[in-house]
């Protein structure tokens, strides 16, 4: 018989068999336990992990209990779903921890939601918490619960307004403070706050002004790095600030600036790396390579010091 007039076994599509893989995935995905479903979901961002609860009756609950939470409303032209969205997840979520908190946005009118919203977190044993907000049209404040909150082991703040602080300040488990834009006005709590960092490790104070403070001493005895760089068009005031560093544990320091504040480092003899960036104005040479002969007399033991080619020459004026 002719080999032509055979009739094949028809194949299984292709399309059939990526489906059966599909399935298979889900289910497995399904049987996993909610503690991983949970991790898997803090992967994705809020917005993404909130949509899956409309996969499966029993994805609709699970993150109400995820531990990131990130909030990005800088986009003005959505602001009021943005503000209903913050509302409504802070509303439904269950009463577990919170781990990293995000928040990224004008504030405007809306200073008490805003607190509010930071407070919501502090509530929840938050671990780490990373605040950027901006274009204010009424006063700001943080609500004090933040300065005394025994969970929080990194706090990231940036506000380009002034900083007030509570008559209360105690970070016993703080390890990385970073500030940006901020301004302190307050001499007396300014200096409490520095002095209520017990376990702190890395400092970052980047664009920040002193007004209406003379000295701040940042003692804070396990600091190992530290990092500043100066706000070059907001100094108005031409004495500017005293700032005294205890470096017990020190190990590395930054600076990029102008000097329009004093720098002093105190026992510093485990200071292993220090960097110094100048930028400076010919009108203020002097101050200038002052300041910067009373920061150097600190490094007195460390192990490897960089300097720009204008801190060279900040140095050669010194020498003359």
């Amino acid at each position: 018989m002719d080999g032509s007039g055979l009739t094949q076994q028809p194949k299984k599509p292709e399309l059939n068999e990526e489906l059966d893989v599909v399935d298979r995935n889900i289910k497995c995905l399904h049987n996993l336990p909610e503690e991983i479903l949970r991790y898997i979901l803090s992967l994705l961002p809020t917005k993404d992990a909130i949509r899956t609860s409309v996969l499966c009756k029993r994805w609709e609950y699970l993150w109400t209990s995820i531990p990131n939470l990130h909030f990005d409303g800088l986009e003005l032209a959505k602001r009021k779903h943005f503000m209903n969205f913050v509302e409504r997840v802070l509303l439904l979520r269950d009463s577990s921890d919170i781990k990293t908190f995000t928040l990224y946005c004008d504030v405007l009118h809306d200073a008490s939601h805003a607190s509010a919203w930071i407070s919501a977190a502090v509530r929840r044993n938050v671990q780490q918490l990373d605040i950027r907000l901006c274009n204010f049209r009424e006063p700001f404040s943080l609500p004090h619960s933040l300065f005394t909150c025994m969970t929080l082991t990194e706090l990231e703040l940036e506000m380009p307004c002034i900083l007030k602080l509570p008559p209360t300040i105690c970070f016993t488990n703080l390890k990385t403070l970073k500030f940006r834009y901020v301004t302190f006005s307050s001499e007396y709590l300014t200096q409490k706050l520095f002095s209520g960092l017990p376990v702190l490790e890395d400092l970052d104070l980047r664009d920040c002004n002193w007004v209406n403070i003379k000295v701040v001493s940042i003692s804070a005895p396990k600091l190992l790095d530290i990092s500043i760089t100066e706000d070059t068009e907001n100094q108005n005031d031409e004495k500017g600030c005293q700032v005294l560093i205890s470096g017990v544990s020190l190990n590395v320091f930054y600076y990029y600036g102008e000097f329009y504040n004093e720098y002093r480092v105190y026992n510093s003899s485990s200071l292993v790396d220090a960097s110094i960036f100048v930028a400076w104005s010919p009108h203020r040479q002097r101050q200038v390579a002052h300041r910067m002969y009373v920061l150097l007399t600190g490094f007195y033991s460390v192990k490897k010091l960089l300097l720009t080619d204008q801190a060279l020459e900040v140095c050669f004026l010194l020498s003359l």
